[in-house]
């Protein structure tokens, strides 16, 4: 005998039921717009705060020169009242200063007394390199007063009291004569027997 298999092309293939997946629930715009506006003002505050710290503690020893607008705004408000009086005042007190100035060039500039000269009764017998050389009384000769000079030479330009001793050429004898200096390089030297000579610096006439 023959076993009979059954026959399965008469019945149509059993596919399994669907099944129901619920539908994923959307991400929530709301809650993800709200972040990244947090974020934004969290960057914001963060850019703020580093400027501010930057201009506080960098940039502190530079900033003074904003302080000048304050006397500004206090000299705007004074000058209307007070600008017309203030000039007044600085002018009378400078006026005593000038005065004092202008005395103390008048002293600077007071001429210095006039140089020493031979009287007018003296008469010039020679002159060298240093001075004119004059006698100056009748009991003088000209020979003496020129021996006066050269013994007087190495005292030039001295201003105190020399002696020095002369020979006389009229009478040959020496004569110890008293040459006081009259400043500027001058002197009157007197002695001997009523002998006056007087040197006069040659500056004073030349």
């Amino acid at each position: 005998m023959n076993s009979e298999e059954p026959e399965t092309s008469s019945f149509p293939a059993q596919h399994p039921a669907p099944q129901y997946h619920p539908p994923a629930p959307e991400p929530q715009r709301d809650r993800s717009g709200l972040a990244a506006v947090l974020l934004a003002l969290l960057l914001v505050g963060a850019v703020a705060l580093g400027v501010w710290m930057y201009n506080a503690f960098l940039r502190g020893d530079g900033e003074p020169a904003a302080q000048p607008p304050t006397p500004e705004t206090t000299v705007v408000t004074v000058t209307p009242s007070s600008t017309p009086q203030r000039p007044t005042t600085t002018v009378t007190s400078t006026s005593p200063v000038e005065t004092t100035e202008t005395t103390e060039t008048t002293e600077e500039t007071t001429p210095p007394p006039p140089a020493f000269r031979a009287p007018d009764h003296a008469v010039q017998c020679a002159a060298n390199v240093n001075w004119r050389i004059f006698r100056a009384s009748d009991r003088t000769s000209c020979g003496f007063a020129e021996n006066v000079a050269i013994a007087m030479g190495p005292h030039t330009g001295s201003d105190t009291t020399h002696e020095v001793t002369v020979t006389s050429p009229v009478t040959g004898q020496n004569y110890r004569m008293t040459c006081q200096a009259e400043g500027g390089n001058s002197y009157t030297c007197r002695g001997g027997l009523n002998a006056v000579v007087v040197l006069e610096d040659r500056g004073v006439r030349d």
